[in-house]
């Protein structure tokens, strides 16, 4: 679902009420598209930002794995001394550390097919570092954890190269995730 900056009743999800981490690419291309989207969501000054190329494949990814080290140091510290309770992942089209992480076939057109396959292999990723998010706020709980503090939602998003972002959810997947 198309998510618009500053319509709220395009945001098809509960607004953050507290602080959030988001997660982001390098693409220099998105910084200034990142902030207004986070602007439009009312998160001005209420979040961190981590950068990794690829973003949830960057921090996914097997070939660095101090990155997903660093992710999940940097979410613990988060939420003990700026109380984030919300998760952004931004993912984008046209993803340069896909191609670069995953092969050549991962470079897609603009075409209907290559833009749902494109979305998809977003999606997938996104959807792995929430599942890995939730089962480190859960391990987090276990270990006496308070548990209003590890109850972290995540949200995932894909921004296109004008800015325009949309939610990622199951129910538009194309695949079983």
């Amino acid at each position: 679902m198309e998510v618009h900056r500053r319509t709220p009743e395009r945001r098809p999800y509960p607004p953050a009420r507290y602080n959030a981490l988001l997660l982001s690419c390098m693409d220099l291309r998105l910084i200034d598209d990142i902030v207004d989207f986070m602007e439009g969501d009312n998160m001005s000054n209420r979040y961190d930002q981590l950068v990794f190329a690829g973003a949830a494949l960057g921090v996914m990814q097997p070939k660095h794995t101090a990155w997903r080290e660093v992710f999940f140091q940097h979410l613990d510290i988060a939420v003990q001394l700026h109380g984030i309770r919300d998760v952004y992942i931004i993912e984008h089209r046209n993803c340069g550390a896909y191609s670069h992480f995953l092969g050549p076939e991962f470079v897609y057109d603009d075409s209907p097919t290559g833009m749902r396959l494109e979305e998809d292999e977003h999606r997938k990723h996104a959807f792995a570092l929430r599942d890995a998010i939730h089962e480190h706020c859960a391990r987090r709980r276990d270990e006496g954890g308070d548990h209003n503090l590890w109850d972290i939602r995540v949200r995932a998003f894909l921004m296109d190269l004008r800015g325009s972002v949309r939610l990622l959810t199951k129910e538009d997947a194309e695949y079983d995730a």
